[in-house]
Protein backbone atom coordinates (compact mmCIF):
# COMPACT_ATOMS: atom_id res chain seq x y z
CA UNK A 1 0.00 0.00 0.00
CA UNK A 2 3.17 2.41 -0.56
CA UNK A 3 1.88 6.10 -1.60
CA UNK A 4 4.23 6.42 -4.71
CA UNK A 5 1.13 6.10 -7.34
CA UNK A 6 -0.69 9.23 -4.90
CA UNK A 7 1.39 11.24 -4.50
CA UNK A 8 1.13 13.38 -7.39
CA UNK A 9 -2.77 14.03 -7.10
CA UNK A 10 -4.36 16.00 -5.42
CA UNK A 11 -5.94 15.07 -1.54
CA UNK A 12 -9.71 15.64 -0.30
CA UNK A 13 -10.14 16.31 3.64
CA UNK A 14 -12.39 15.26 5.71
CA UNK A 15 -12.40 15.95 9.81
CA UNK A 16 -13.85 14.10 11.75
CA UNK A 17 -14.12 13.64 15.97
CA UNK A 18 -14.52 10.62 17.54
CA UNK A 19 -17.43 10.22 19.85
CA UNK A 20 -18.53 7.55 22.28
CA UNK A 21 -20.34 5.71 19.37
CA UNK A 22 -16.91 5.27 17.35
CA UNK A 23 -15.14 3.30 20.48
CA UNK A 24 -15.22 0.28 22.28
CA UNK A 25 -15.59 0.03 26.31
CA UNK A 26 -11.91 1.47 26.58
CA UNK A 27 -12.56 4.90 24.73
CA UNK A 28 -10.49 3.92 21.78
CA UNK A 29 -12.00 4.10 18.48
CA UNK A 30 -13.53 0.40 17.30
CA UNK A 31 -12.20 -0.83 14.08
CA UNK A 32 -15.23 -1.10 11.87
CA UNK A 33 -15.82 3.17 12.91
CA UNK A 34 -12.70 3.61 10.22
CA UNK A 35 -14.89 2.00 7.54
CA UNK A 36 -17.60 4.36 8.79
CA UNK A 37 -14.95 7.27 8.07
CA UNK A 38 -13.88 6.59 4.71
CA UNK A 39 -17.45 5.93 3.40
CA UNK A 40 -18.49 8.75 4.70
CA UNK A 41 -15.19 10.66 3.09
CA UNK A 42 -15.61 9.12 -0.19
CA UNK A 43 -19.62 10.32 -0.21
CA UNK A 44 -17.97 13.95 0.53
CA UNK A 45 -15.40 14.30 -1.93
CA UNK A 46 -18.63 13.18 -4.21
CA UNK A 47 -20.76 15.70 -3.08
CA UNK A 48 -17.64 18.45 -3.58
CA UNK A 49 -17.18 17.90 -7.30
CA UNK A 50 -21.53 17.92 -7.34
CA UNK A 51 -22.69 15.10 -7.53
CA UNK A 52 -24.47 13.27 -4.67
CA UNK A 53 -24.37 9.53 -4.44
CA UNK A 54 -28.38 9.56 -4.64
CA UNK A 55 -27.78 11.36 -8.03
CA UNK A 56 -25.84 8.38 -9.21
CA UNK A 57 -28.30 5.78 -8.10
CA UNK A 58 -31.43 7.42 -9.56
CA UNK A 59 -29.49 6.63 -12.39
CA UNK A 60 -29.06 3.28 -12.03
CA UNK A 61 -25.52 2.92 -11.16
CA UNK A 62 -23.79 1.85 -7.53
CA UNK A 63 -20.27 2.19 -6.43
CA UNK A 64 -19.16 -0.90 -4.65
CA UNK A 65 -16.27 -1.77 -2.78
CA UNK A 66 -14.73 -4.55 -3.47
CA UNK A 67 -11.53 -4.91 -1.52
CA UNK A 68 -10.91 -3.07 1.55
CA UNK A 69 -7.33 -2.89 3.32
CA UNK A 70 -6.55 -1.14 6.25
CA UNK A 71 -3.40 -0.79 8.26
CA UNK A 72 -3.75 0.44 12.10
CA UNK A 73 -0.64 1.90 13.03
CA UNK A 74 -1.57 4.34 16.28
CA UNK A 75 -5.10 4.27 17.81
CA UNK A 76 -7.62 7.14 17.82
CA UNK A 77 -9.37 8.05 21.42
CA UNK A 78 -12.98 9.42 22.40
CA UNK A 79 -12.76 13.26 21.68
CA UNK A 80 -9.83 13.14 19.27
CA UNK A 81 -9.73 15.02 16.26
CA UNK A 82 -8.56 12.98 12.69
CA UNK A 83 -7.38 14.62 9.65
CA UNK A 84 -8.57 11.98 6.57
CA UNK A 85 -6.81 12.50 2.99
CA UNK A 86 -7.92 10.44 0.44
CA UNK A 87 -6.50 10.48 -2.88
CA UNK A 88 -8.48 8.82 -5.78
CA UNK A 89 -6.55 6.57 -8.20
CA UNK A 90 -8.62 5.12 -11.84
CA UNK A 91 -7.03 2.04 -12.25
CA UNK A 92 -7.44 -0.20 -15.61
CA UNK A 93 -10.44 1.79 -16.65
CA UNK A 94 -12.94 0.52 -15.08
CA UNK A 95 -11.70 0.61 -11.13
CA UNK A 96 -11.56 3.24 -9.02
CA UNK A 97 -9.00 3.01 -5.98
CA UNK A 98 -9.48 5.55 -2.81
CA UNK A 99 -6.21 5.60 -0.58
CA UNK A 100 -7.17 7.69 2.68
CA UNK A 101 -4.60 8.51 5.74
CA UNK A 102 -6.01 8.74 9.26
CA UNK A 103 -3.96 11.44 10.53
CA UNK A 104 -3.59 12.87 14.10
CA UNK A 105 -3.66 16.78 15.32
CA UNK A 106 0.54 16.40 15.34
CA UNK A 107 0.63 14.83 11.84
CA UNK A 108 1.04 10.91 12.88
CA UNK A 109 -0.42 8.16 10.85
CA UNK A 110 -3.27 6.69 12.94
CA UNK A 111 -4.20 4.62 9.71
CA UNK A 112 -3.98 4.17 6.41
CA UNK A 113 -6.47 2.53 3.99
CA UNK A 114 -6.85 1.35 0.77
CA UNK A 115 -10.26 0.56 -0.49
CA UNK A 116 -11.20 -0.77 -3.95
CA UNK A 117 -14.46 0.00 -6.25
CA UNK A 118 -16.08 -0.76 -8.98
CA UNK A 119 -19.00 0.47 -10.70
CA UNK A 120 -21.73 -1.40 -11.37
CA UNK A 121 -25.63 -0.88 -13.07
CA UNK A 122 -29.08 -2.42 -11.47
CA UNK A 123 -31.42 -3.16 -13.54
CA UNK A 124 -34.93 -4.64 -11.78
CA UNK A 125 -33.33 -7.59 -9.82
CA UNK A 126 -29.80 -8.03 -11.46
CA UNK A 127 -26.39 -5.62 -10.83
CA UNK A 128 -24.41 -6.40 -13.63
CA UNK A 129 -20.18 -5.02 -13.99
CA UNK A 130 -19.99 -1.30 -15.95
CA UNK A 131 -16.90 -2.08 -17.86
CA UNK A 132 -17.58 0.32 -20.38
CA UNK A 133 -17.86 3.04 -18.03
CA UNK A 134 -20.36 5.68 -19.54
CA UNK A 135 -18.50 9.13 -20.46
CA UNK A 136 -20.50 11.18 -18.00
CA UNK A 137 -19.36 8.50 -14.96
CA UNK A 138 -15.80 8.54 -15.91
CA UNK A 139 -15.71 12.47 -16.04
CA UNK A 140 -17.18 12.17 -12.68
CA UNK A 141 -14.04 9.64 -11.86
CA UNK A 142 -11.39 11.69 -13.80
CA UNK A 143 -12.96 14.43 -10.99
CA UNK A 144 -11.85 12.67 -8.17
CA UNK A 145 -8.65 11.49 -9.66
CA UNK A 146 -7.94 15.47 -10.36
CA UNK A 147 -8.97 16.24 -6.57
CA UNK A 148 -10.34 19.60 -5.56
CA UNK A 149 -10.10 22.48 -6.95
CA UNK A 150 -8.25 25.19 -5.58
Amino acid sequence: MGLSKFTNKKEWNLTKTVLPQHTDHAGVMWHGSYFNFLEEGRIDALNKIGITYSMLSEKGYEIPVISAQIKYKISFSHGEKIFLKSKFNLVNKIRLNCKTLFLKVNGDIGAEALIELVLVRKDNDSIKLVRQVPPEIKNVFLRLVEGPKT
